[in-house]
């Protein structure tokens, strides 16, 4: 192509306007205000999260495992996302109508769009994995034990790390050459980049629910009463804001897809792809909440409520939550519990100091 015919393509619209529309080139409505609150609020949001969550495992417990390196790593390619976030704001901006914009005002958000694309397939992978290692501490005490719950984090962090690799690999392939992704004038060969979105936004949505049930049926069937089952419940249950934000993001993707205004409409899908992400980080530091909840000056009922009714039950209940000390098992009509090396008994007596692991059976008194 001539420089003279590349000129003219780049200066040409983008899209055709609707009938009785007149493009608006020089300065388009936009929502860029509502772009600067989203992103910054979901980035204070994690930072926060990300903060707590170090402050009581690397500060107060001393404790530096596997699950901070991972979010650690999550919270990098997060701020990756928010880099291409923010830059869009500039060029084109956000909810700008296709046909406001010449051609070449494409390429920079396209080069955005797969930083973001790329940045979000690392991050989920990374915090999912972090969140679920985390969980099985706590559900999955004994270092040999491969119970179902184990087995379902398994498959989930391998379904997980397998397509997130497997997505940057597809996205940054989309094109040959790789230029061609963004510089859409380039001789290339493409392929369709919403079939990958779909079915990133599909594996996603999927993965949040698996989560958001996996610890439930564990939490109510443990040897406690119901106040507590419904405290730690809800700590755990915090998943279902995932599940919302990736469905919500599925239903933009979908809309994103089969829709030619795509630069419109990649505002809102931008939108809940953070919102899913910063869950992410909160689940990640909801289990921290329980030490933080015990040290701070709460009011009684307010502990109560979360199942946190006594001082003894509340170190009991919380040193549960955090390293995993005890986990009951259901099996038919009796429980079994699984005891570490020198941990208190809440079975018998609370005085006596476990010195090996072992399996006993013990009746369920209700309190």
């Amino acid at each position: 192509m001539s420089p003279e015919a590349l000129a003219e393509m780049l200066n040409a619209p983008a899209l055709p306007a609707p009938e009785g529309i007149t493009p608006n080139f020089d300065n388009p409505s936009n929502a860029n205000g509502l772009a600067w609150f989203v992103t910054t609020f979901c980035m204070v949001v994690a930072t926060m999260c990300l903060l707590l969550r170090l402050y009581v495992r690397v500060i107060l417990e001393k404790k530096f495992r596997a699950e901070e390196i991972l979010v650690i790593l999550a919270y990098g390619a997060y701020w990756g996302t928010a880099y291409a976030g923010y830059s869009l704001i500039f060029t084109p901006g956000y909810y700008v109508h296709t046909w406001n914009l010449h051609n070449g005002d494409l390429v920079k958000p396209l080069y955005y769009i797969l930083v973001y694309g790329c940045c979000y397939s690392a991050t989920l992978p990374l915090i999912k994995s972090a969140i679920l290692m985390d969980w099985c501490r706590v559900f999955v005490p004994v270092q040999k034990s491969r119970n179902s719950f184990w087995w379902g984090c398994a498959a989930i962090i391998s379904l997980q790390c397998l397509w997130g690799l497997l997505c940057v690999i597809l996205l940054n392939m989309q094109c040959r050459p790789h230029e061609a992704i963004w510089k859409f004038y380039l001789p290339s060969k493409c392929y369709s980049l919403p079939d990958v979105m779909l079915t990133s936004a599909s594996v996603q949505v999927v993965s949040d629910i698996a989560m958001f049930l996996l610890p439930q049926r564990i939490i109510w069937g443990l040897g406690m009463n119901w106040q507590k089952k419904i405290g730690v419940s809800v700590l755990f249950g915090v998943g279902i804001l995932a599940c919302v934000a990736a469905i919500l993001r599925l239903v933009k993707t979908v809309a994103f897809a089969s829709e030619t205004d795509t630069m419109y409409l990649i505002g809102p899908l931008l939108f809940w792809a953070c919102a899913e992400m910063t869950c992410g980080f909160f689940i990640f530091s909801v289990p921290c909440l329980s030490k933080l909840i015990i040290e701070s000056g709460l009011p009684g009922r307010v502990k109560n409520a979360l199942g946190f009714n006594s001082r003894s039950s509340e170190h009991s209940n919380a040193d549960s939550l955090e390293e995993g000390h005890i986990a009951l098992q259901e099996t038919g009509s009796e429980s079994q519990t699984r005891l570490h090396d020198g941990v208190q008994s809440n079975v018998t007596n609370p005085t006596v100091q476990v010195m090996r692991t072992t399996d006993v059976t013990v009746s369920n008194d209700a309190h």
